[in-house]
């Protein structure tokens, strides 16, 4: 099995010492997977300081020159992979930056090629700001080569006259059915790939994702966790008195402890040579 850890909302507000914090020992151990905005609207967004929420002001991560060699340094050692989470990532008009709109192959294209130049590193994962996509939104980030983190599934674009789309729904369809959880398995929509995300946050179950964690390992698949940096200190509602980063490293201890469990980039089990369903 896989084991990846997605993290959302790295933005020109994150300083080197939120994320050295979060990851600092973690990603001597194996990589986190960043997921960056590129020029940040803060809006609802609560990775940013409370001073200017609902602004819709732009802040380029490049003029955080702090943060950015500390994500330079950090990719190149191999502690860090920078994946796109939108452009923006919030909206004048409050709705999912990705889930409608003309210009979307535009800001994935424009987003991906900033990040690379500054980053001087390769993106291959879209992840949708608010976890929401549509139809165009997924045909923008195809069109680029770019794979996305989380599912779309129907409601979130999948073409209605593919075949394979409705071979993928019934495989899902069933295997809940059949009491399956989460979905252990590299999603395989012919023109990009999706891997499903496995929520660790304040609502989120330790013992849900333990049992997903589980399933994945039957199948021989792959367990992506899904935080972020700025909620990690912050009580679980469902699983007792840890907190959200006591959850994940319960699951990294998990992924260290099986040798059947190979801990890799979000990218790298995306598109490398890993089945795909």
């Amino acid at each position: 099995m896989y084991f990846c850890i997605r993290d959302d909302d790295t933005n020109f507000f994150t300083t080197p010492d939120d994320l050295e914090h979060a990851y600092g020992e973690i990603s001597r151990w194996g990589p986190v997977s960043l997921a960056i905005i590129p020029f940040c609207r803060p809006g609802t967004n609560r990775a940013v300081p409370e001073h200017v929420r609902d602004r819709l002001s732009i802040h380029p991560l490049h003029k955080n020159r702090s943060l950015v060699e500390y994500l330079r340094d950090g990719i190149a050692q191999g502690r860090f992979e920078a994946m796109l989470h939108g452009f923006h990532h919030d909206e004048e008009h409050g709705k999912p930056e990705f889930a409608e709109g003309s210009d979307l192959a535009r800001r994935v294209m424009d987003g991906r090629k900033y990040l690379e130049d500054l980053l001087g590193a390769s993106i291959r994962v879209f992840v949708p700001p608010h976890n929401t996509i549509g139809r165009q939104g997924l045909r923008a980030l195809a069109r680029v080569g770019l794979h996305l983190g989380g599912v779309a599934g129907l409601r979130g674009g999948w073409p209605l006259t593919s075949l394979k789309t409705w071979l993928l729904w019934s495989r899902l369809y069933h295997w809940r059915k059949s009491g399956g959880l989460g979905i252990p398995w590299i999603l395989d929509l012919k023109d990009h790939y999706e891997i499903a995300g496995n929520a660790v946050t304040p609502r989120s179950s330790l013992q849900r994702n333990e049992m997903i964690f589980d399933h994945a390992l039957t199948k021989d698949g792959v367990f992506c966790a899904a935080t972020h940096y700025w909620e990690l200190d912050m009580p679980s509602l469902e699983s007792g008195a840890l907190t959200v980063g006591e959850q994940l490293r319960k699951l990294i201890a998990r992924a260290q402890s099986d040798s059947r469990v190979t801990w890799r980039s979000v990218g790298e089990i995306v598109s490398t040579g890993i089945p795909k369903v």
